[in-house]
């Protein structure tokens, strides 16, 4: 972070320019997104979202620019120095702290400005938002000599002021950071502080650019692994020191208005977030551990998912399959698979196309993931009485041509369910199975009435999800030759993107005959087989077979899924 001699000089020579620029800080914010985006580092839509942003807060520029996810804090320096004429900042190895001894520390971290000498005896302040000079200032009027400005990162001005620590900033034993008697004021200040807030923004960041599903922070006994789970496989991303993942966990927390001082019990919660000028609904879970506390951090990003089922996989004849039965005026229809499968997104791919017509849609989930115009979503809310079954008691009283349940997850859920189905709505719900013929099974294990199941579904589908082959690397995944070019789109995992597998079960009148008599789910499945039902197992070879997948993944989804 050492500003390099030839670009010490040439701020010094180009000092004056920067004491040119506007007096107000609106006026150097201004000049500097249009220097932004004259030098392509931001267009004209990111810069009105920092305006909105700028306009109720007095957040840093550069912070402003991390928290939106707009651009790269080292390039928003080099952006910063080419505008301002201003050095950069390169190396702490050889530069003189001295300046800041007789001056606040809590000024110069609330300012963000770290005066310092280089070998030279030559006096500069590194800051890492020009458009603030409050520091500069200071630091100028404070020491009686005039000050040369240095751009720097936020994270270099925080190393450089940890160093006027008395214990650098890390002689505490991490383990402490688990301490019980850490109360929620002291939490709550380590949430607050830059480093931890500027850790959360990089961690969605980065994770949303990977196109992950879930952030993972799992406490061990000397740090935090953080996980992503990318086209559904966790895959490593870095370490945390304790200190830093407890304090990302609390700021975490406090954007989900989840309580932060309890760790003993798991808490929900969810917010949303900006990333790269695009709004992100983010659902948090937290469980305790042996090490600490653990947390689950699903990413939801509304435009993201095509909810269209060939773009998810289907084939032709499947999705027109799909589309007659959610046409019929009453019955139930099933989507089954663990969790994860895609079964909520085939769901919403249904309704977005039923929205479309004359008809009256209510639906009960937990949670709502994803609005869809023209269907009236309702959040359940256990804590109040307000679940699946009393939902879908309330639904029948609005008139509705079509209910979606989020899960029959017990008797009276399906009984209601069926009721609904019974007296002319058509019912859209998913149920944990491994296949298609076991849902029927399933419900009359749940104590729904056999007959009640044959005359009321109209088909199931079960569904996995499998890592589509990357199209730019025809999904090579073994061995590369050395000095081989990586692959930019799949990053190397010979994968990009998922597509779903799926068996649709539509009952005929000889599988209604049989699921009157309480047959096995294997039995049904062979009835089923010899009358044309095409398996998950089949459709998957066959998506094999067109290159969409490999085998080797198809077994992963259907004999470890």
């Amino acid at each position: 972070m050492h500003a390099r001699p030839a670009a010490v000089n040439d701020a010094q020579g180009r000092a004056g320019r920067f004491r040119r620029t506007p007096a107000g800080r609106a006026g150097r914010i201004e000049l500097a997104l249009r220097g932004f985006i004259d030098l392509g580092l931001l267009n004209e839509r990111a810069c009105a979202a920092l305006r909105q942003t700028l306009e109720t807060s007095r957040e840093p520029l550069d912070r402003a620019i991390s928290t939106l996810a707009l651009a790269a804090e080292e390039d928003v320096a080099t952006a910063f120095a080419s505008i301002f004429g201003c050095g950069v900042l390169e190396s702490a190895a050889a530069i003189d702290l001295s300046p800041c001894a007789g001056l606040s520390s809590a000024f110069l971290k609330r300012c963000r400005t770290a005066p310092f000498k280089t070998i030279g005896g030559e006096l500069f302040a590194a800051l890492a938002d020009p458009t603030d000079l409050t520091g500069l200032r200071g630091c100028a009027f404070a020491l009686g000599a005039d000050v040369t400005p240095v751009i720097a990162t936020g994270v270099e001005i925080d190393d450089l002021l940890s160093r006027l620590e008395p214990d650098g900033g890390g002689a505490e034993d991490e383990r402490d950071a688990f301490d019980p008697s850490l109360d929620a004021e002291r939490l709550r200040d380590m949430a607050s502080a830059e480093p931890a807030v500027r850790l959360c923004n990089r961690l969605i960041a980065e994770a949303a650019k990977a196109r992950a599903s879930d952030i993972h922070l799992e406490p061990e006994e000397r740090q935090y692994r953080v996980r992503l789970r990318i086209d559904g496989v966790l895959v490593e991303h870095e370490t945390l020191a304790l200190r830093q993942g407890l304090s990302a966990i609390s700021r975490l927390k406090i954007l989900s208005n989840l309580d932060i001082a309890e760790r003993r019990r798991p808490q929900d919660g969810r917010f949303s977030f900006p990333v790269a000028g695009r709004a992100m609904d983010l659902r948090i879970s937290t469980a305790p551990n042996v090490h600490g506390e653990s947390v689950v951090l699903r990413l939801l990003e509304r435009n993201a998912v095509a909810l269209d089922l060939p773009a998810l996989g289907f084939t032709a004849e499947a999705a027109a399959q799909l589309h007659r039965l959610s046409d019929r005026p009453n019955g139930i229809i099933l989507l089954t698979g663990p969790t994860g499968s895609g079964k909520t997104t085939t769901l919403y791919a249904l309704l977005q196309r039923l929205a479309k017509t004359n008809k009256k849609i209510l639906t009960i989930e937990d949670p709502v993931e994803y609005a869809i115009a023209g269907v009236a979503q309702t959040q359940a809310n256990p804590a109040i009485g307000l679940d699946f079954a009393a939902a879908l008691r309330s639904f029948l009283r609005h008139d509705p041509d079509i209910i979606m349940v989020g899960e029959l997850r017990d008797l009276e859920t399906a009984r209601t369910a069926i009721q609904a189905a019974l007296t002319g709505h058509l019912v859209l719900s998913t149920l944990h199975t491994n296949d298609a013929p076991s849902a029927v099974t399933r419900l009359i294990d749940m104590g729904v009435d056999d007959y009640l199941v044959a005359s009321t579904l109209l088909g199931v589908v079960g569904q996995r999800l499998v890592r589509r082959a990357c199209p730019a690397c025809a999904g090579r995944t073994g061995p590369r030759d050395l000095g081989a070019p990586v692959c930019a789109r799949c990053e190397g995992s010979g994968f990009h993107g998922r597509v779903a597998i799926a068996e649709i079960l539509e009952p005929d009148d000889a599988l209604k005959r049989l699921m009157r008599r309480s047959v096995t789910a294997g039995e049904l499945g062979e009835a089923a087989r010899a009358g044309g039902f095409r398996t998950m197992a089949e459709d998957g070879e066959a998506k094999v077979a067109s290159g969409l997948t490999t085998h080797p993944e198809l077994q992963r989804a259907i004999v470890l899924g």
